[in-house]
């Protein structure tokens, strides 16, 4: 009978052992020393798996031994769930156990926290803090100082953020390292703070800093910790996993949600790492105890930890040029392309321009608009003093900047194109800047480059700016790649070649404004309606050149658009523009006398017009 039940296999010993017996059911008969149980098989397998059942206990299964008994540890069933080290841990698990890795790393984050105090003059800066090692995607995305993934878990912005953290972790770091070896307690808090640190990086680019990450990690270790043992803790710390664990990491994981502040990428790194950590380590009551294997395996999670850490420090070297490149942003409506670092965003701009930024110490920004009707092409000098007038005195008078100094402006080349520099600093809602605004003209566009960085900023990071200014293109419009394509459609078109024309003009290319402006000309004989209006635009656009302006062309086309609108029952709108043009280029020509002429011809056929009431020196006027 003996060796019948050896025999059997654990999945024939259930299907035998599932048959309805006499009892009604599958029972079990158990005798440990003097006393004698009745069991069911689910209830004999759940006390076999808690270690409950003495291997040498005497049993009797009807459908297996018939009327005999025999030792537990024959079975296979009992074999295939009883694990002598459950035992073990179910009788000598504790919490007691002195947590030095936990103190020791406590002991660091209070000693950086009083050094980054003393840096501050006793105030615990964000400058401070950057020099200590804080996360900045900046510095280690773009600059290779991943050493910075394992210092920001150490360091705290203030004391109430210091106590906090440091209380949690203590709490509960301090019960894991009675559960788990010192070095694999270490691997958790340092593989917690990387993920951490890293999640938070790759999400979030301004700087970071706190322990909280290693404090996640901590709970997500003990979470999965609890569930894997609930049916052999004992019920004070199965409460304590299950139900205090589970609840404060819920709360403290919302309430971080709340809360914009709160780096809630870096809180859920450090949460999966724990949790992956509990599902691997296993509690040293647990282990092997053969004294030859424990040797070989216990400098392993401290070789770990040593790896991770070189291998950390290492991706230094590699990480700046995985993330290198440029990508672009345009503006297509004034045909510019800004081109800023990949691993560069959107980010706030205390001067309320369209910005991109490493979210940390340095920004590049770039504003563009349309000249009003009344100054169709703008002159630099008035640009750059709208700027420093309306923009930055402006902001400083509405309180969005402080301490505003400007110097004085200097002539520069921005994308091929001539315009001004004017370097200046303010104080923003989060500290000082220095910045350089480049200010540039194209036709009847007019666009500002602002660079800005903090005082502290690196000279890595004040190079990827001057690349910045040096990679701004000057490209088509929309209006002139729109206009180019319909002229290709509608080649024999006087519109399509004027409105050509005036998307030139307006982006100040002038050869191929000219160009068109040449062929609509030509089109327009064929076309009559066409031709005051296109003499006319032609005038105004080589008016508007100043020193650059042809004005022979100008006086042939304002003289085509006059000889269109003299007869009786033109537009008058049209007609008054014509006038109007024609008077400009005379004086423009230094023709007074001709010029005189016009005026007084032009104000006698339209009284009201106001462009007509200047004598403009006239004698008799």
């Amino acid at each position: 009978m003996w060796d019948t039940v050896d025999a059997f296999s654990v999945s024939s010993w259930r299907h035998r052992a599932r048959r309805p017996t006499c009892y009604g059911g599958p029972v079990i008969r158990v005798r440990d020393g003097e006393e004698e149980a009745v069991l069911s098989m689910e209830e004999f397998e759940r006390r076999a798996r808690r270690g409950e059942l003495s291997p040498h206990a005497l049993v009797n299964m009807p459908a297996l031994t018939g009327d005999t008994f025999v030792e537990a540890r024959a079975l296979p069933m009992f074999a295939a769930v009883y694990d002598p080290r459950r035992l073990l841990f179910r009788r000598h698990f504790h919490l007691g156990r002195l947590p030095l890795v936990t103190g020791a790393i406590a002991a660091v984050c209070v000693l950086l926290w009083l050094v980054a105090r003393d840096l501050g003059d006793g105030v615990v800066t964000r400058e401070a803090l950057l020099v200590l090692g804080a996360k900045s995607r900046a510095r280690i995305v773009d600059e290779g100082e991943t050493w910075r993934l394992l210092m920001a878990s150490l360091l705290h912005k203030d004391g109430i953020h210091l106590g906090f953290n440091l209380f949690v972790l203590i709490a509960v770091g301090a019960v894991l390292e009675g559960v788990y070896r010192r070095g694999d307690h270490l691997l958790l808090l340092v593989g917690s703070g990387v993920a951490c640190m890293t999640a938070s990086t790759i999400m979030s680019p301004p700087a970071t800093v706190g322990a909280s990450g290693m404090v996640f990690g901590c709970l997500g270790a003990a979470m999965v910790f609890g569930l894997r043992f609930a049916d052999v803790l004992p019920l004070r710390y199965r409460l304590y996993f299950g139900g205090v664990v589970v609840v404060y990491t819920a709360a403290a994981f919302w309430t971080g949600l709340l809360r914009t502040s709160t780096d809630n990428w870096g809180h859920a790194g450090g949460l999966v790492c724990g949790a992956v950590c509990g599902l691997v380590f296993e509690p040293r009551l647990l282990r092997l105890s053969q004294i030859e294997e424990r040797r070989a395996v216990a400098l392993l999670p401290w070789v770990l930890v040593v790896t991770l850490v070189l291998v950390v420090v290492a991706c230094g070297r590699v990480v700046p040029r995985l993330s290198a490149g440029f990508l672009p942003l345009r503006f297509p409506a004034f045909g510019v392309v800004l081109e800023h670092p990949r691993t560069w965003t959107r980010s706030p701009n205390p001067l309320g321009f369209v910005a991109v930024g490493n979210g940390t110490d340095v920004l590049a920004s770039l504003a563009c608009s349309r000249a009003p009707d009344d100054r169709p092409h703008s002159r630099l000098d008035d640009v750059t003093r709208r700027f420093i007038d309306g923009e930055l005195f402006g902001l400083s008078r509405q309180g969005h900047i402080a301490r505003l100094e400007v110097d004085a402006a200097d002539d520069v080349v921005i994308a091929g194109t001539p315009g001004r520099r004017v370097g200046f600093s303010f104080v923003a809602s989060d500290g000082p800047f220095d910045a350089d605004a480049r200010v540039f003209v194209r036709g009847a566009l007019e666009c500002v480059l602002v660079t800005a960085w903090r005082t502290d900023a690196s000279p890595a990071a004040r190079g990827l700016l001057a690349e910045i200014v040096a990679r701004l293109q000057v490209v088509p419009t929309d209006a002139e790649a729109s206009s180019v394509a319909r002229t290709a459609q509608q080649a024999g078109s006087t519109r399509a070649w004027l409105e050509r024309a005036r998307a030139h003009a307006d982006a100040g290319v002038v050869d191929a404004a000219r160009a068109a402006f040449a062929k609509a000309t030509s089109l327009a004989d064929e076309e009559p309606s066409w031709i005051a209006r296109v003499g006319l635009e032609r005038a105004r656009f080589e008016l508007q050149l100043d020193d650059n302006a042809d004005l022979d062309v100008a006086a042939d086309a304002a003289a085509r658009a006059a000889r269109r609108t003299a007869p009786a029952g033109t537009d008058d709108a049209l007609a008054a523009d014509v006038a109007a043009v024609v008077v400009d280029v005379a004086f423009a020509r230094r023709q007074t006398e001709l010029g005189c002429i016009e005026l007084l011809g032009a104000r006698g056929r339209f009284p009201k017009d106001p462009r007509f009431a200047s004598t403009r020196g006239c004698p008799g006027g």
